[in-house]
């Protein structure tokens, strides 16, 4: 099972108020679809994820000059190459690690503001960060941060649990 799928697809759409077409899984085992630009088929996630930023209300959330859009491109093929198979342990762990030094330096992924990369991340990663316990996500202290606040936006969230970081318990 792979994390970058048509229900992410389906989820960053409705976050950008776009339709993605007719989401399916193409011959290569990637996410496609034949309705997002008009009598052409798309295949790939990250071209999917672009191109509807492109085609809605908020192109700038590509990022708001050339070096952020670099990074959130960048960011978005780290999605599918590394978080899209961190549903095994290996990987899971090795992801978890990276993103948390990423995280270390910066509010976002891609700088100091919010871009595509993060809403596709947050995501990827909603139902790794549920699964983990509160002493796992204080490993990842950086990267616990980053998802407590991207879950804090309402929209973003849509009908998703809600992932408590409340280590007070622990110490009690």
């Amino acid at each position: 099972m792979v994390l970058c799928n048509i229900e992410c697809v389906n989820r960053i759409s409705e976050y950008l108020d776009i339709s993605p077409g007719k989401l399916y899984v193409s011959e290569n085992n990637t996410v496609a679809t034949d309705d997002l630009i008009k009598n052409q088929s798309t295949e790939g996630f990250s071209t999917i994820v672009q191109t509807l930023v492109k085609n809605s209300k908020y192109p700038a959330i590509l990022g708001d000059d050339a070096i952020t859009q670099a990074l959130t491109r960048q960011m978005l093929e780290y999605a599918v190459l590394c978080v899209n198979y961190a549903d095994n342990s290996n990987n899971e762990k090795r992801v978890l690690k990276e993103l948390n030094y990423v995280l270390k330096f910066s509010t976002y992924v891609a700088g100091t503001k919010k871009t595509i990369a993060d809403v596709t991340l947050y995501y990827a990663l909603h139902g790794i960060m549920q699964r983990l316990s509160l002493q796992e996500k204080a490993e990842y202290v950086h990267l616990s941060r980053w998802f407590d606040n991207m879950q804090q936006d309402d929209k973003l969230r849509q009908t998703m649990d809600v992932i408590s970081f409340n280590m007070m318990h622990l110490y009690l």
